[in-house]
């Protein structure tokens, strides 16, 4: 995160998405909360590496976190 940049979540509010990428792989969490970063990244037609950055940015933003299992894991959309 850039220095002039804040965390707007923390005040209750959460930011936009920065680019039509992070909004894509947040909807596709939400249609199918047991999607896998491969398969984000064969639905949207981008690298696995750009998945990674856009899965971060929601978790760091407050609009998913993962909970896992010994077996498969499951996305969990923060409200």
């Amino acid at each position: 995160m850039k220095e002039n940049e804040s965390k707007t979540f923390i005040s209750g509010q959460k930011p936009s998405f920065p680019t039509d990428l992070y909004k894509n792989a947040y909807l596709a969490i939400v249609n199918n909360n047991k999607i896998k970063y491969s398969q984000l990244s064969d639905n949207l037609g981008i690298s696995e590496a750009s998945i990674y950055r856009a899965i971060n940015w929601l978790k760091e933003n407050g609009y998913i976190n993962s909970e896992r299992s010994k077996i498969k894991g499951v996305w969990q959309i923060e409200k």
